[in-house]
């Protein structure tokens, strides 16, 4: 559910448990969420040879509800042309698993996206050889038949857009060079298929783009910011999430939480995820003391500890650094290439200055 003006009143009669599930299920779309959404969007409608997007920001600024989001706008804007080819399938999802003592499974990544596509018996491909038609290789001995069953659903129902949420559970493996073999993988399939995949998670996949030159030129990222309290605007917005948050908290007497809002922006990292978790404990805390609003004792009873919180607030500042120091490089590069068109070039010795010559002899007659 997405936002709306006010919670139900007839929902101040149901039970705790349905206070909590409608609470839950709200989404309030924040202006840092609006921006990396138009970008995702913009980048899938129209690739412009991209195969890959990162989508990265810190843990709880609300990656699961982008990639939600973006799965849902993908569906409704394809759903005219879905009634007319029903076998479509623009987009799908997963949450990519991790891996069990350090080695990924490929056969089970291809079986679970086969699954969100719809494919039934998804786990019972099998491939035939180009050569014997009559002879099956079975999934259950053979990757590669997964792998060129996915390829064929991909191409033949026309996903447009795979997104994998926990994206950073790909790279659990030992070393670079394996890293850049996992992606080496996915563009592949990218590239093959012509599905862009959008991979989800922290800023642990910012190492994924300067593996090498060829995925640096296929892939494209994208920040999902949390709010900080050095920004003004932050600060305004985040308000807003807050008071929005309140409006659909169902309890009989408002909460008055902005008046709260720099501890809640301090203690929730700037993270709407980490805020609305926060807000949904809380708000628990006060249904079972049958309160009539919720107080600051609820909140204080549901915060975070300090040690959670350094962790969590050093993860984003240094995914922050990164992104803004390979940004400054860029800027740099670009003012160094233009300072060096700008300026003279200087001759060398011994070479003449370009200029007209005259034309033709002297003119006869002339004294």
């Amino acid at each position: 559910m997405t936002d709306s003006s006010r919670f139900p009143v007839a929902l101040l009669e149901q039970s705790n448990h349905a206070k909590l599930h409608y609470f839950k299920d709200i989404t309030v779309p924040h202006q840092h969420l609006r921006t990396a959404l138009n970008q995702l969007l913009l980048n899938l409608e129209e690739p412009a040879d991209i195969s890959i997007l990162f989508i990265v920001g810190p843990t709880g600024v609300g990656k699961t509800t982008l990639r939600l989001r973006a799965q849902q706008m993908l569906l409704e804007a394809a759903w005219p042309e879905l009634l007319d080819h029903p076998e479509r399938v623009p987009v799908a999802g997963i949450e990519a698993v991790a891996p069990e003592q350090g080695k990924f499974s490929h056969r089970d990544y291809y079986v679970r996206v086969l699954e969100a596509i719809g494919e039934v018996l998804a786990a019972h491909k099998s491939s035939f050889s180009r050569y014997d038609s009559t002879t099956p290789i079975r999934t259950r001995d053979s990757s590669a038949a997964l792998r060129r069953s996915l390829e064929n659903v991909l191409r033949h129902r026309q996903v447009k857009a795979l997104m994998v949420d926990e994206a950073h559970h790909l790279l659990m493996t030992v070393g670079a060079h394996q890293m850049l073999q996992q992606m080496t993988w996915i563009k592949s399939i990218a590239n093959l298929t012509q599905t862009t995949h959008a991979l989800f998670g922290t800023y642990e996949l910012l190492n994924c783009c300067r593996l090498s030159g060829q995925l640096s030129r296929r892939s494209e990222d994208i920040h999902l910011q949390r709010y900080l309290p050095k920004r003004q605007t932050d600060v305004t917005e985040f308000i807003k999430v807050v008071q929005t948050f309140e409006r659909h908290l169902p309890l009989p007497q408002e909460s008055k939480l902005d008046q709260f809002y720099e501890y809640l922006l301090d203690f929730s990292i700037g993270c709407i995820g980490i805020l609305k978790t926060w807000l949904l404990r809380a708000l628990r805390n006060a249904l079972l003391d049958d309160a009539q609003t919720l107080t600051l004792k609820h909140l204080q009873q549901c915060e975070c500890s300090a040690s959670r919180r350094r962790q969590l607030h050093e993860e984003a500042e240094a995914g922050e650094r990164r992104l803004e120091a390979d940004h400054s490089q860029s800027i740099s590069k670009d003012a160094v290439a233009d300072t060096q068109l700008s300026q003279p070039q200087q001759r060398q010795v011994g070479k003449r200055n370009p200029k007209r010559d005259p034309v033709g002899g002297t003119t006869i007659g002339a004294t």
